[in-house]
């Protein structure tokens, strides 16, 4: 057994199966219907919110404190000294501050919440790294130092095909909605130093959104270094799949490491159309 556990959550995007793989334990967000709530990725999948988002628009909470009590209580009864938690970003969830807080009973446990500043591929691939280290037998310190270059070297892109989402979730005001729904504008978003949401651009239409996402790789890639590209979507394949094969035409070599289906949790703010890009420097 490796000495250090890693625990993530639901919005770094990571499947079940690399959970698995990796051995890495995750705490879920809740999704919350007018008569049920369900524990993101385990009891409802993103294709079910994406096709019900037309007859109900959910909430959603942090993973419970009774979950992260159960997941801390596993790894002490699987007899682990220490644990590194990498969960969302601080700067758009209260979750780090809630494993902050529940660490606190757990005092016989090295409990180390790092804050990733990210969301989705960008969080996962701390997550999985971190694993690796652990498993290689590194020590917490040196894990979190390269987490920390890890971190440095992440370009992400985020697109939205509709506002409706943001706004329903609060995420824009509806003056900017409305603004956006007239003119057809198309926020890029990326994540700040800061861990939260910044958006660098609005263009008109998707065409020049998928533009705006060519464009950017054309510029990083041609610095001579090294990176892989991972993209999320939901119920976005077509725009995906138009800028993944842009890309490949501009830049044939580089690296498609992942794509996957973002969360459910992601899927009530993003709705429809979304894709998101991660480039990682290696």
């Amino acid at each position: 057994m490796r000495k250090i556990a890693i625990v993530t959550d639901t919005a770094s995007d990571i499947s079940i199966d690399d959970a698995k793989k990796y051995d890495i334990k995750i705490l879920h967000y809740q999704i919350v219907y007018k008569d049920k709530t369900y524990k993101d990725q385990l009891e409802i999948t993103a294709k079910e919110v994406i096709d019900t988002l037309e007859e109900e628009v959910p909430t959603t909470s942090l993973p419970s404190l009774d979950e992260i009590h159960e997941v801390f209580d596993e790894l002490v009864k699987e007899g682990y000294k220490e644990v590194l938690v990498i969960p969302l970003s601080s700067g758009l969830s209260g979750c780090f501050n809630a494993i902050n807080m529940v660490k606190e009973d757990y005092q016989d446990l090295n409990a180390v919440v790092y804050d990733s500043r990210t969301i989705s591929a960008a969080q996962a691939v701390l997550a999985i790294k971190a694993a690796e280290m652990a498993d290689a037998g590194c020590e917490m310190k040196e894990i979190i130092s390269e987490l920390d270059k890890m971190r440095e070297n992440q370009n992400t892109l985020f697109i939205v095909d509709t506002l409706k989402y943001l706004l329903l979730g609060g995420r824009i005001g509806h003056v900017s909605a409305a603004v956006g729904k007239l003119l057809n504008l198309k926020p890029i978003i990326t994540i700040g130093d800061d861990g939260k949401y910044e958006t660098v651009a609005k263009v008109r239409g998707r065409a020049k959104a998928i533009s705006y996402f060519v464009n950017k790789v054309q510029e990083i890639l041609n610095d001579g270094k090294e990176y892989k590209l991972y993209f999320s979507h939901a119920a976005g394949e077509e725009i995906k799949d138009k800028i993944i094969a842009l890309i490949k035409e501009v830049k044939p070599d580089v690296k498609i490491e992942g794509v996957c289906w973002i969360s459910p949790v992601a899927c009530v703010h993003c709705g429809p159309g979304y894709v998101g890009m991660l480039i990682q420097r290696i």
